[in-house]
């Protein structure tokens, strides 16, 4: 029997390790497992075994209506009685396996081998936001997020955003790396050109990558650097089908500049100045369950302080275009080293937390208020120590 690439609470190897010797041996371990896959992956093919989730299943259908098909999703693919490991049978593509970690030491698990060229959105079930189960992401409503107002630039109060988005989230992926990878949707198997009526418009791409690179390696004060052992998360979105209905005509006009990389000029104190406008590009994030973190008493204050705080993503992204689809790489090894250390600390509760993802575009001027949501999703305690490598068989891109 193979191991579990995505695994609620009961099954193999599941429970929570808090003592600080197993934390050090579960570091030591990923870095010996991440070193050791390049070497394996010129050695040996990765075995075939396939992920019993439904929601796979529906690329290899004609209707992009299948993907929003969430009641069979659901029975099939969310309830604790009926998850399944991934069975070591080389019947089928896709995933390799991981060891049975009831019986093999974290510092003595075997090297993986490499996931070559896997269905978008294989990697992490999906599962109603009602039932939080570990390893899975979920729906949420945009009304989640507070977002500037209306009158922001007058009262300076942010207001929770109207229900609706441009693009909804059709599957998640996560990736360890040896370095990190950009324009990672050339590694993986994306939805046809045709993929939902929203493509018929012609106005933006299907499908929307979000591919948020975090580092594994200490940051360094003096000559950092930039690149080096990971994690990438990968969040795909799908274009609403009513995005022109829904979405004001100011919002489409700055998505369409975003997609077609322009500037615009901003009024400063002594002289205007020409910025792109991707600039504005704004993540929202927040963690949903801090009370079960177990922080100490100024961990959670400073958590309160900044969690749900927007973050504009420049400088630290870059852009791709593909056939049917915009990649944006959110890269944290460019993080400040204060913004660095401060995530490294928060790194080993990532397994525990539930985050809300958003990515909103800033409004500036009153024409542009209120602002509305570009993307959302929520990721339920997701634990990378249970992904694979994603093998690379491209050359270098160039951002768009």
């Amino acid at each position: 029997m193979g191991g579990c690439v995505s695994r609620p609470e009961n099954c193999v190897g599941g429970g929570k390790k808090s003592s600080k010797i197993k934390l050090r041996r579960r570091r030591k371990a990923l870095k010996r497992r991440v070193s050791a896959r390049l070497y394996h992956q010129s050695k040996a093919a990765p075995p075939s075994t396939a992920l019993p989730n439904s929601h796979v299943l529906a690329f290899t259908r004609s209707s992009g209506d299948l993907w929003y098909d969430s009641a069979s999703i659901f029975e099939s693919d969310c309830s604790d009685e009926d998850f399944q490991s991934v069975p070591d049978d080389g019947s089928s593509e896709g995933v390799s396996t991981w060891p049975n970690r009831s019986s093999v030491h974290p510092e003595e698990m075997e090297p993986q081998t490499t996931i070559q060229r896997p269905i978008a959105g294989s990697q992490v079930r999906l599962c109603p936001i009602e039932n939080q189960l570990p390893n899975s992401w979920s729906f949420i409503e945009p009304q989640t997020f507070k977002i500037r107002g209306k009158d922001y630039l007058r009262d300076r109060k942010k207001e929770h955003a109207c229900n609706y988005a441009a693009y909804y989230p059709f599957g998640v992926d996560v990736f360890l790396s040896q370095t990190k990878i950009d324009h990672i949707a050339r590694f993986v198997k994306l939805p046809d050109s045709d993929f939902g009526s929203g493509s018929s418009h012609g106005d933006f791409p299907s499908i929307l990558v979000v591919n948020v690179q975090i580092p594994l390696y200490p940051a360094a004060l003096f000559g950092g650097e930039t690149d080096g052992e990971g994690i990438s998360f990968v969040l795909y979105f799908k274009l609403s089908d009513t995005y022109s209905k829904e979405l004001s005509s100011t919002f489409q006009n700055n998505m369409r500049k975003i997609l077609d990389n322009e500037v615009e000029e901003v009024k400063g104190f002594r002289v205007d100045t020409t910025v792109p406008c991707r600039e504005r590009l704004k993540i929202l994030g927040r963690v949903v369950n801090i009370d079960d973190l177990q922080l100490s008493a100024p961990q959670r204050k400073l958590m309160h302080a900044y969690n749900g705080k927007p973050v504009l993503s420049r400088p630290q992204h870059e852009f791709y275009q593909g056939e049917n689809y915009l990649e944006i790489d959110l890269d944290m090894h460019r993080f400040s080293y204060i913004s660095r250390k401060g995530f490294g600390a928060f790194q080993d509760r990532l397994k525990d937390c539930i985050l809300d993802f958003g990515i909103t575009i800033q409004g500036n001027k009153a024409e542009e208020l209120p602002e509305e949501l570009l993307c959302c999703v929520r990721l339920n305690c997701i634990d990378y120590m249970n992904y694979h490598m994603l093998s690379l068989n491209h050359d270098p891109p160039s951002p768009s």
